[in-house]
């Protein structure tokens, strides 16, 4: 078994992230095989923990298809760069943004210059 590792880099911040998988021969070969959805999950899942940051299926999708072309091209090393929104999932229940609860002045129409023309319900002129 060989270890392959992925570093994640945060854009804005510069943290650095890693997950680390070990592929036997058949999957060094083939490593669209090993990336089943279980095992992109259980990516996901542990790099949004050692980051706090939301990894979208964008995201994801990315960072497979750049782990799966770095092996197969013999790197055991990739790296990635990605601007990853900041999740807080403590703090969630706690946030009390109202927003803007004024109300806007209300805007009068002027319809002094209104008038109507000729018959039973004539059409209006606006001009």
């Amino acid at each position: 078994m060989v270890k392959y590792s992925l570093n994640l880099t945060e854009k804005n911040t510069n943290q650095q992230y890693r997950y680390t998988v070990d592929l036997e021969q058949h999957y060094e070969d083939q490593p669209t095989i090993f990336f089943t959805p279980t095992v992109c999950n259980k990516i996901k899942n542990e790099l949004e923990s050692q980051s706090n940051s939301e990894i979208n299926d964008m995201h994801l999708q990315t960072i497979i298809k750049t782990w799966i072309q770095d092996i197969k091209e013999g790197y055991r090393d990739s790296r990635i760069i990605l601007d990853l929104p900041v999740t807080n999932h403590q703090n969630i229940h706690n946030l009390k943004e109202l927003g803007n609860q004024e109300i806007p002045p209300f805007i009068y129409p002027d319809l002094s210059d209104i008038e109507p023309k000729i018959g039973a319900l004539p059409p209006l002129d606006f001009s």
